[in-house]
């Protein structure tokens, strides 16, 4: 294949200058004509103070900045200008305010744009102009546009009005932020200066509201819930500690722990001195007995007298009753006074009862004197001092013993309280905290919501202004974009055209195809290239070829006998005889002998005397002939030794007849084919039976045609006059910057 290079591309380009020239022109020509009424437009431009990125904030313990959370926040904010619901308030509030003028204002409209738009409107949409009032107007052509689909109003905003539909002014809009500062610019573009910048103003307006109310709601629902949620809780919650209260008070509970604690305490503290009563009963009692068996019988008799056992029963009953009142506990201020007053007599009773019981048992000793009566008083003491204790610890027992009872009731109703307080305390912890973290995260949401006020309060920092003059005009950039394009396109196109090209063309694209290789090329002759000496590039290809010839008359085994070389080609028209004759005359002008056999009657004008032509017709007799002299019909050639070369030329193989056993004897053989034409399925086949009945030299291939550029591939620069310049151009795209022409 052939090599891709610079020099390749500018000549391929070169060779279609005219089209590539053409094309640009026409296209720029066009633009150019189209364009000349093109309107004015119009900018202006707002800015906008976000901080999001660097703005204040009450967070005070999120001081730090998060860049992907601001960059979606900027996306966030970018979007929301361009989004369809804001844009359609936009052109509805645009729509409105223009349609509420009486007559053109040129800070809002100019007067052609003014009379274009009360031309378009219909009647039926003027009723519903409100003179004076914008905001009515808005509303009543927001209701006429979301009543259906078919309304002047939906067509007006979503078809292609150059003012008021969507996807206009979207494509008018341009928002950037300013690198990563807080601020963001909005431009917007237009034919009419007042339009444009009411426009951006209405834009500007919409959007700063809109982005505050979807922070605000989002933020509101927030706190919403988490007050509905406190709410519930805290009915929970005062739920969970009315139903411990109510318990409380059915069970009569101040605090349950501290009571128990007491309980413990105070049961404890009984049962020690329910162990010391008992002890000293036991011990005053087994001292008694010990006592009275030391008495004398009739002694024993005096001491169970009536008087002493009434005096000891009373003495028991009221030590019993001094217990009973002595453990009570009153709760309230008159019962502890009655109860005091009670202790107080009984205890005066019981002192009485112990001096008239000590009078009678001294009464005793004074009757029963006798020389015993020192050892009966000490154990008559004794017994009567062991007598008031045991009676005194007895009535302490008893009384103890109730005690004792109702402790153990106590336990019994406070054993179970224990388990239902721990399980109504363990609600009431459950509902407390639940409340408490509903009630921090309401305070977080609350801080938030503030917060998120705060931030979606943007600034317009630049009010978009009255634009006084328009834009630079596009038209020449246009018309240059146009020129470009279109060269482009057609370069484009001959590269495409080129590399898909399936003709043969140059001498290795043939060799590739064909599958044998080239001896000559002979250039197309064009009568443009004056420059190009012609019969140099002929004579060259013609000496390449006569070249062959000769070498292979060299080669030949049999000598005396004239060299046989065939030309042949698959297709008519390939120029075999015009090769045949430039071959020929080279010949001829070595001194060279030779017989042109062919079946074209075309004369050659060569003299006689080196050229001889045998002309024979194209039948089927063809495929018979096994020797060259059969195509001499008339016999006008004597001896065929005389001559040094013989030239057979045949017709088309592929219609024609061709001598199949004379092919087979043939010294050489030259395919002639055309540079401009496919290598198809019918030339493949036609060759491949060819080289099956020759069985002499593989053919080469003749190209004939080929463009002159490609004849550099044989004789190197091609001889035509240059200019320095052209030279010096052509070095440079070949790369050659330092070639010489000599040594030196």
């Amino acid at each position: 294949m052939k090599k891709f290079n610079l020099l390749f591309f500018v000549r391929l380009l070169l060779n279609h200058a005219t089209l590539l020239v053409a094309v640009p022109v026409i296209l720029a020509s066009l633009v150019f004509y189209l364009t000349q009424n093109e309107p004015k437009v119009y900018n202006s431009k707002a800015r906008v103070y976000t901080g999001i990125a660097s703005g204040s904030t009450i967070e005070l313990d999120n001081t730090k900045l998060d860049f992907r959370a601001t960059n979606t926040a900027y996306d966030n904010l970018l979007n929301l200008i361009k989004a369809r619901t804001t844009i359609e308030t936009v052109a509805l509030k645009l729509f409105a305010q223009h349609m509420t003028l009486d007559s053109a204002d040129t800070k809002i409209i100019s007067k052609e744009k003014f009379a274009a738009l009360m031309e378009l409107v219909p009647e039926e949409v003027k009723a519903l102009v409100v003179k004076g009032d914008v905001a009515k107007t808005y509303d009543n052509f927001r209701q006429l546009k979301e009543s259906n689909h078919t309304n002047f109003i939906y067509k007006l905003i979503n078809l292609k009005h150059p003012d008021y539909s969507i996807e206009k002014i979207v494509e008018r809009i341009g928002v950037k932020r300013i690198l990563s500062s807080d601020f963001v610019d909005i431009e917007f573009e237009g034919d009419d200066p007042a339009i444009c910048q009411n426009t951006l103003l209405i834009l500007c307006e919409v959007f700063v509201k809109l982005n505050a109310d979807i922070k605000v709601n989002q933020s509101d629902a927030v706190v919403k819930y988490f007050e509905g949620q406190l709410q519930n809780s805290t009915v929970d919650l005062r739920g969970a500690e009315d139903e411990l209260l109510a318990f409380n008070r059915t069970h009569n509970i101040i605090n349950y722990y501290e009571q128990t604690k007491h309980i413990a305490s105070e049961k404890e503290h009984f049962e020690l001195e329910y162990q010391k009563v008992y002890i000293r009963h036991h011990a005053a009692e087994a001292v008694l007995q010990t006592l009275e068996s030391k008495l004398e019988t009739h002694e024993k008799k005096r001491l169970s007298s009536q008087q002493i056992v009434a005096l000891r029963n009373e003495l028991a009953n009221v030590n019993f009753d001094l217990s009973m009142k002595s453990l009570a506990v009153e709760a309230e201020e008159e019962a502890k006074e009655k109860n005091a007053k009670e202790v107080t007599a009984l205890t005066r009773r019981s002192a009485e009862l112990k001096t008239a019981l000590q009078g009678e048992v001294d009464q005793l000793f004074v009757t029963e004197y006798d020389e015993k009566s020192l050892a009966s008083t000490d154990i008559l003491t004794d017994w009567l001092a062991n007598t008031i204790t045991y009676e005194g610890t007895r009535a302490q027992l008893r009384v103890m013993d109730q005690k004792r009872l109702e402790f153990e009731k106590l336990y019994q109703v406070f054993s179970p309280l224990g388990a239902t307080m721990k399980r109504l305390e363990r609600k009431i912890d459950i509902a407390e905290r639940e409340y408490l973290s509903l009630l921090h995260s309401l305070g977080l949401a609350k801080l938030r919501q503030q917060n998120v006020e705060l931030k979606s309060n943007l600034k317009l920092i630049e009010v978009p202004f009255f634009p006084i003059s328009p834009l630079p005009s596009k038209r020449l950039m246009l018309v240059a974009v146009a020129g470009i394009a279109g060269f482009i396109l057609v370069a484009f196109t001959i590269f495409i055209l080129e590399l898909l090209d399936g003709n043969l063309k140059t001498a290795s694209r043939a060799e590739d195809k064909i599958g044998l290789s080239v001896s000559s090329i002979f250039p197309v002759i064009s009568a443009r290239e004056k420059k190009i000496d012609y019969a140099y590039l002929q004579n060259k290809a013609v000496n390449a070829i006569s070249r062959n010839v000769l070498l292979n008359q060299f080669k030949k085994e049999k000598s005396g006998e004239p060299v046989v070389n065939l030309f042949f080609s698959t297709q008519e028209n390939e120029g075999k005889t015009f090769v045949c004759k430039h071959v020929i005359a080279k010949l001829c002008e070595l001194g060279y002998k030779v017989l042109h056999i062919t079946y074209d009657d075309y004369d050659f004008e060569l003299g006689r005397e080196y050229y001889t032509r045998v002309v024979y017709p194209i039948s089927d007799q063809l495929y018979k002939i096994a020797d060259i002299y059969e195509f001499d019909v008339m016999g006008a050639i004597e001896a065929y030794s005389v001559f040094d070369f013989v030239i057979l030329e045949i017709p088309g193989i592929i219609r024609n007849p061709f001598p199949v056993k004379l092919a087979s004897t043939m010294d050489h053989t030259f395919l002639v084919t055309r540079a401009n034409r496919a290598w198809g399925e019918a030339d493949k086949n036609a060759l491949a039976l060819f080289n099956e009945a020759t069985t002499g030299p593989e053919p080469t291939i003749i190209l004939n045609g080929v463009k002159v550029l490609e004849m550099e591939t044989v004789v190197g620069d091609l001889p035509r006059k240059r200019s320095v310049i052209r030279r010096q151009i052509k070095k440079v795209v070949q790369l050659r910057f330092f070639t010489k022409k000599s040594v030196a």
